[in-house]
């Protein structure tokens, strides 16, 4: 039998390990999607979908119901990514990407792509454009938002997400995908 939501997070307020269990087995596969976006690898991934969990519990509290459950756990988990990546990484954001380098040997794409295929070409793009694409065509934030949690202007976000959709474009024509 599923437990619900509500009776989750009651339990994961209440400290019981039952309960902390249920819910990250209940949302690690889509919480874990979300980390791969950002991270460089799997193993990175990993690092980053524990963090998040740590914080979705300690933060639990401050969930007021508005909304699923799920899509706050996305916020916490997108945002646990972004302060992983800012710490543990310096992003250097580029003019102009080295695509062709980028691309060479990486032949990640075939006739049936799916989301895992675009996962991996979307993990081709430089880290500062990987970071604010997700951030902003994935998560939703905007360009202040992202500014402020990237410690840019928001013409700089306007510009890497530019940049980013331009070299996805150039990634997905030369897989023959658009």
């Amino acid at each position: 039998m599923k437990i619900k939501d509500e009776e989750l997070i009651q339990g994961c307020l209440k400290g019981k390990r039952k309960y902390q269990t249920e819910l990250y087995q209940k949302y690690e596969a889509r919480m874990y999607g979300i980390c791969l976006r950002y991270a460089k690898d799997r193993s990175e991934a990993m690092d980053i979908l524990q963090e998040g969990f740590i914080r979705v519990y300690r933060g639990l509290h401050t969930y007021r119901g508005e909304g699923s459950l799920m899509k706050w756990m996305d916020r916490v988990m997108a945002n646990a990514a972004i302060r992983y990546i800012s710490k543990n990484k310096k992003i250097s954001f580029q003019e102009d990407a080295d695509l062709e380098r980028l691309l060479k040997g990486n032949d990640v794409v075939n006739n049936d792509s799916n989301a895992n295929d675009i996962m991996s070409l979307i993990q081709l793009l430089p880290l500062g454009y990987r970071t604010v694409f997700n951030m902003f065509a994935v998560e939703g934030f905007s360009h202040r938002e992202i500014a402020e949690k990237l410690g840019i202007t928001e013409g700089g976000s306007r510009s890497q997400y530019s940049r980013a959709k331009k070299a996805m474009q150039k990634i997905l024509r030369q897989n023959e995908m658009i």
